[in-house]
């Protein structure tokens, strides 16, 4: 039987639909005449374009049928009909099938620069031109460009698994039972197995949405068969049916390409290597500032109130610092381009200036009696000996991330350093089914 890649995107909007669920309900209905050679991929694109939804994912299926592709691009059009939101004019539906044993190479170049670049309706379709792709575009078609980049995304490095449980359609909307205990349980059961579940520093639970779409909630980690445990370790109410999906969420897929900051544009993501040019500035709403040069050009540098404590670590900073700074360039009609932190790895710290010792009996900085005659504090008038003492940074070089809730779907989370994956070989097991 002939091998098929079928992706689609942007069949959601913010106040209904999901594209994961239309997957979920294509599988039950391809799983009878088809055989499925990968998990369903889930693919998280680029998460800075302005127009994306919510998460900015998309779905390819990868499978071998007996079914011709006009056939399957036809069924796959008929489930985004019904589901997609058709009030909202921002909901741009694209649905393209692949027909091949491989991926060829234009076709993955294409898939990798949507993660983290801007790319048109035009350059999709010059692609899907150039390798023969069957493809529909409703509306405006815009999410063509993510069902093209979700086939041309085969997930042959690092990439972690996503159990979602869906809820009935008499349940979208309404407050979701998700027994919060149960889900600290299951985390810590798991372990470094699992991630993202609960907030490490608020203790908010982290697998539910907030929306009125139809995923009760969502489990992610390294393995298939340790997220199938989820089914009967966490307690909840409404389960439809549910899907383990493979994806790059939480790989820092869409951070892997470093740039000079002479180069970066509006809505890409990026890594710029620099030294921290300015001194960091704590502005209204609780948000710090600083600014990075890389002899290309400066940049701002932000870590914003919902990062917490992060944004300590940006304000311990001084010029002179090196750091790899990770994130979103946004554009200010005022300030211009700003880089959005979601990482920052300190590289190397200057050493500050040597200062007086602290009084040991009040505590306030003291005064030099004189080269080799001692300090003397000027409050409470202790003289003491010693010598000046280096002061201390109160940082590290390191790599440093924002607590879990801050997260994108994409940041790769602490507990995964060290434990990513070279790719995967063979067929799927069990990967769907009801309530």
């Amino acid at each position: 039987m002939p091998i098929y890649h079928l992706g689609f995107d942007d069949t959601d909007s913010l106040k209904m639909g999901c594209t994961t669920y239309i997957a979920a309900l294509l599988i039950d209905r391809l799983y009878k005449r088809s055989r499925f050679i990968d998990y369903p991929n889930l693919i998280r694109l680029n998460p800075n374009i302005p127009w994306k939804s919510r998460g900015n994912a998309a779905i390819c299926l990868r499978f071998e049928s007996d079914c011709g592709a006009e056939e399957l691009l036809e069924l796959a059009t008929e489930y985004v009909e019904n589901y997609r939101d058709r009030d909202d004019p921002k909901n741009q539906p694209g649905i393209a099938i692949f027909q091949a044993d491989a991926i060829p190479d234009g076709l993955q170049t294409f898939g990798k620069r949507a993660l983290s670049e801007v790319v048109s309706i035009d350059e999709a379709l010059k692609v899907i031109e150039g390798c023969g792709v069957k493809y529909r575009m409703i509306r405006g078609g815009r999410g063509i460009i993510g069902a093209l980049a979700a086939i041309g995304n085969t997930l042959n490095g690092d990439h972690t698994f996503e159990l979602a449980v869906y809820r009935g359609r008499e349940l979208w909307g309404k407050k979701r039972e998700v027994d919060h205990e149960s889900v600290r349980r299951y985390d810590i059961e798991m372990g470094n197995e699992t991630f993202n579940n609960i907030d490490s520093e608020s203790k908010r639970l982290l697998v539910t949405p907030h929306g009125p779409d139809p995923v009760l909630f969502g489990i992610r980690g390294e393995t298939p068969s340790l997220l199938m445990r989820a089914l009967d370790m966490i307690k909840f109410a409404g389960g439809e049916r549910w899907v383990i999906y493979r994806s790059n969420q939480g790989t820092d897929a869409h951070l892997s390409q470093k740039r000079r900051i002479g180069m970066l544009k509006p809505y890409m993501a990026a890594a710029v290597e620099g030294k921290i040019c300015s001194k960091p500035v704590k502005i209204h709403g609780g948000h710090v500032i600083s600014r990075l040069s890389d002899g290309s050009g400066e940049i701002d540098i932000a870590a914003y109130e919902p990062t917490g404590g992060f944004r300590n670590v940006l304000v311990a900073l001084v010029p002179g610092d090196s750091v790899m700074a990770y994130g979103g360039v946004k554009v200010h009609e005022q300030e211009g381009l700003t880089l959005n932190l979601e990482r920052l790895e300190l590289l190397e710290l200057v050493a500050l200036k040597e200062r007086n010792p602290i009084c040991s009996n009040c505590g306030n900085r003291m005064k030099s009696e004189g080269k080799g005659k001692g300090f003397q504090c000027r409050r409470c008038g202790r003289k003491e000996g010693g010598k000046k003492v280096e002061e201390t940074r109160g940082i590290s070089v390191g790599n440093y991330l924002p607590p879990p809730e801050a997260m994108r779907h994409l940041t790769k989370p602490q507990i995964r350093y060290g434990r990513e994956k070279a790719g995967w070989a063979g067929l799927p097991e069990v990967f769907y089914g009801s309530f």
